[in-house]
């Protein structure tokens, strides 16, 4: 284990995190083995009570406890920014249910140290992320929710998948849950606290407008396991709504967007929602498609709200 001292850059990483301490040790566990450390540790606690006392071993003078609440992943990101120290010149974000391989930073930070120019942000190379079946793929290429080339953002608001990767890739967008940023981007741009709770969507509304801007790339040799619990089967209605809702928004801040493709891919969504539930004889696909058509219907009339749900276990 060895100390970020030996490349120009210097990183932090941010954690925002709320009521899961036990998913948040092995990530600073993670941290902790890494062959070169970050040279500060930001967690951002929304937790409804402190997790200092929890987590009060992984403490130290680089890895430091702040708490934010109320909470929101947006708010909480921006609230990061306000503890960092002045020789810190990347930012990374990381969300408390990935796991960091051990060489992940040290293979991140070398891309930066060769390829620095015009570069604004980067992604970690999530590997674990399981492949889509081929039928499934097809309707949602039809209905624009996804697309051939990796990385994209498409005229629907969509994102084309970035994980998992072998080679470097050339992005419109990064997963905000295992990103990092050039510091100075933060001069012009922030997160967008319209975005409550979860946020969903809230990587592509920060990401998109840099990507027009700077270079935003996925570092293959970077890699990280996203572990998260199953989604709580009782929010998935506004779990559907959340979606609809957060990416019209998106779409409707972005003029190069379109907001005709973007119900026609919400049709497309409803539609591989229920198929899902037909395949695994459940009734979750069908209960996140009917927050789908709640969400449409808010849209409708203008009223484009906001909730704090846990949608994981």
């Amino acid at each position: 284990m060895s100390s970020s001292n030996q490349f120009s850059e210097k990183i932090a990483i941010i954690i925002p995190t709320r009521n899961r301490p036990e998913i948040l040790k092995k990530l600073l566990t993670s941290i902790r083995i890494q062959s070169v450390q970050p040279d500060l540790v930001l967690i951002v606690d929304g937790s409804d009570q402190s997790i200092e006392p929890e987590i009060q071993e992984y403490l130290n003078t680089t890895t430091r406890y702040v708490y934010c609440y109320p909470p929101s992943l947006t708010k909480q990101k921006n609230a990061g920014l306000k503890h960092l120290t002045p020789e810190i010149s990347l930012v990374g974000y990381l969300d408390d249910d990935i796991e960091l391989e051990p060489d992940a930073i040290m293979n991140l930070l070398s891309y930066w140290e060769n390829h620095s120019r015009n570069l604004g942000g980067s992604s970690f190379n999530i590997i674990n992320v399981p492949s889509k079946k081929t039928l499934v793929t097809l309707i949602r290429r039809f209905f624009t929710i996804d697309g051939k080339l990796p990385g994209k953002v498409l005229g629907s608001g969509f994102c084309t998948p970035l994980f998992p990767s072998e080679v470097d890739i050339d992005c419109e967008w990064l997963c905000g849950g295992a990103t990092v940023w050039r510091r100075s981007l933060f001069d012009s741009y922030h997160f967008d606290e319209y975005f409550a709770g979860w946020a969903y969507h809230e990587d592509a509304d920060f990401s998109y407008p840099v990507s027009k801007k700077y270079k935003l790339v996925l570092i293959s040799s970077a890699k990280v396991t996203h572990n998260p619990p199953p989604f709580n089967p009782k929010n998935l209605k506004h779990l559907g709504m959340m979606a609809i809702i957060n990416r019209y928004y998106f779409v409707s801040k972005n003029k190069d967007l379109s907001v005709p493709l973007f119900y026609w891919a919400s049709l497309g969504e409803i539609l591989v929602n229920v198929l899902q539930s037909a395949y695994y004889l459940n009734m979750g696909g069908i209960q996140t498609a009917r927050g789908n058509l709640i969400g449409i219907s808010h849209i409708v009339r203008g009223d484009l709200v906001q909730f704090d749900k846990n949608f994981r276990k």
